[in-house]
């Protein structure tokens, strides 16, 4: 159905410019010629190339007479086309299809006729070319050939000329087309170059086939330069394997890959580009990929300076929670730190049945140091007490500065014995240690958990009343608390 609707539109645009171009132009010098070649050769005074439509006649070239329009009902020549041979009338007056024609009876009171059909390529009428007489005749064989023959030729020089017109228009319209393809890939061009992204479109095979202005002057290049190159010839190998990477999976998915991708531009700086491609299709249908890029370098940029603001933040927030738990001056754990450890040691090992100790310290005559010797050789001293209890203990201990010149330790499932160990090894520390200002001892409190206590605080009170019992007892000692608060 679809041919055949088209094929009766090609005749009917056929039909429409056969009227156009021969019912209102001037005949061509070559068609007067072969109509009066026509008559010479027939012998007759008249030759005519008349031209049909559904209501007249036109007399668009003749030799011998000079007629206007005249109505299609009264036209020789819609006989003529309606058969497929010549048509030849003798005498007109005896004729019976004529013989009360107004061209007959009236003027120019034709009497002889003799016509070809002229017809398109398709086959549809036309008009004639004919000769006429005012007097009856007959034509020989050789002027009737030769009529015909030239009828041919007639319909050939008409259809040569249409098909003319036709390419005429063919060509304007491609023009027109091509104007307008010109205008709008201007304006596309236009538009692109003023975008502040970076655009640009390129083949299955990675070839740049078009690239925006911003994209030019982002890698320092004419609008022109890189056309027709591939990404292995752009880009480092490692940078092309990435981005053939995305351009495959977008032309073979068919969707839009958003990707970032860092790229050294024409100053050797590296750009950071987020970049969305997707497919697109030329004319013969190929695939093709279209991408347009961002440059986010700042934002990357100031990503990066607030990734590093929030790890230098968060080891600020770690050091001030190290220095809100840690003795500056000795490097232990302060009094805080060893509180919160307490309450945690003593609940876990009053419900788990374990033992637990505290062994209290304080500097013999620390105050006599400070005084002789000046209050950073008092500091000197806690800095070293503070290393040799940091190497001293066990790992689980938890070794603490507790206020002036009091150290205290931790020490879970410890009991007395243990404890004791450790206080041992303290005071051999301390006493092996080779002081710059004279010796330095130390008198220490130990006291172990017991089923009277009811809280941690109360097992270091204990210890205290144990390092006020070393103390009475002349210093530089030991002492256990194994009873109850006093």
């Amino acid at each position: 159905m679809m041919s055949v609707r088209r094929s009766e539109s090609e005749e009917a645009r056929a039909r429409a410019l056969w009227t156009r171009e021969l019912l209102n132009s001037q005949p061509e010098p070559e068609c007067d010629e072969l109509v009066r070649l026509t008559a010479a050769i027939c012998g007759t005074p008249i030759g005519l190339l008349t031209l049909l439509d559904e209501r007249q006649q036109w007399f668009r070239a003749s030799e011998g007479l000079k007629l206007g329009d005249t109505p299609r009902e009264i036209a020789f020549c819609v006989h003529a086309i309606r058969q497929p041979e010549m048509l030849v009338v003798k005498d007109a007056l005896m004729d019976a299809r004529f013989g009360a024609n107004p061209l007959v009876v009236g003027e120019p009171t034709l009497r002889f006729f003799a016509g070809v059909g002229l017809h398109t390529t398709e086959g549809h009428p036309l008009g004639t070319l004919c000769v006429i007489d005012t007097t009856p005749r007959i034509l020989t064989a050789e002027q009737a050939q030769a009529l015909a023959v030239l009828g041919r030729q007639v319909s050939a020089r008409l259809e040569l000329r249409v098909q003319r017109k036709m390419l005429e228009e063919v060509v304007k319209e491609k023009e027109k087309a091509t104007a307008g393809l010109r205008a709008s890939e201007e304006l596309f061009r236009a538009f692109m170059n003023a975008s502040p992204f970076l655009s640009y479109i390129k083949d299955a095979a990675g070839r740049l086939l078009f690239y925006n202005r911003s994209f030019a002057q982002r890698f320092g290049v004419s609008e022109y330069a890189w056309l027709g190159r591939t990404d292995e010839q752009l880009w480092s190998r490692k940078l092309t394997k990435s981005v053939r990477t995305h351009d495959l999976e977008v032309m073979a998915g068919g969707r839009m890959v958003e990707t970032e991708e860092h790229i050294r531009g024409a100053d050797g700086t590296i750009s950071s580009l987020r970049s969305f491609k997707f497919p697109c299709h030329d004319s013969a249908g190929n695939v093709l990929l279209a991408g347009v890029a961002v440059d986010v370098s700042e934002e990357v940029a100031h990503k990066a300076e607030l990734e590093r603001y929030h790890r230098e933040l968060e080891e600020a927030n770690d050091q001030l929670r190290r220095l809100a738990v840690t003795d500056e001056l000795t490097g232990l754990r302060n009094r805080r730190a060893f509180e919160e450890r307490l309450v945690m040691e003593f609940s876990m090992a009053r419900r788990r049945k374990r033992e637990l100790a505290v062994l209290l310290l304080d500097v013999d005559n620390f105050k006599m140091i400070n005084d002789r010797f000046g209050h950073a050789a008092g500091d000197e001293v806690l800095r070293r007490l503070g290393m040799i209890l940091r190497t001293t203990v066990r790992l689980p201990d938890l070794p603490a500065r507790y206020g002036g010149e009091e150290f205290i330790v931790l020490l879970p499932e410890s009991g007395e014995e243990s404890a004791m160990g450790l206080a041992r090894r303290l005071m051999q520390r301390v006493a092996e240690e080779a002081w710059e200002n004279g010796a330095v001892t130390m008198s220490m409190g130990m006291a172990a958990m017991n089923e009277s206590l009811l809280n941690g605080y109360q097992l270091v009170e204990l210890a205290d009343e144990a390092l006020y019992a070393a103390k009475r007892a002349g210093k530089n000692r030991v002492m256990v608390h194994s009873g109850s608060l006093t």
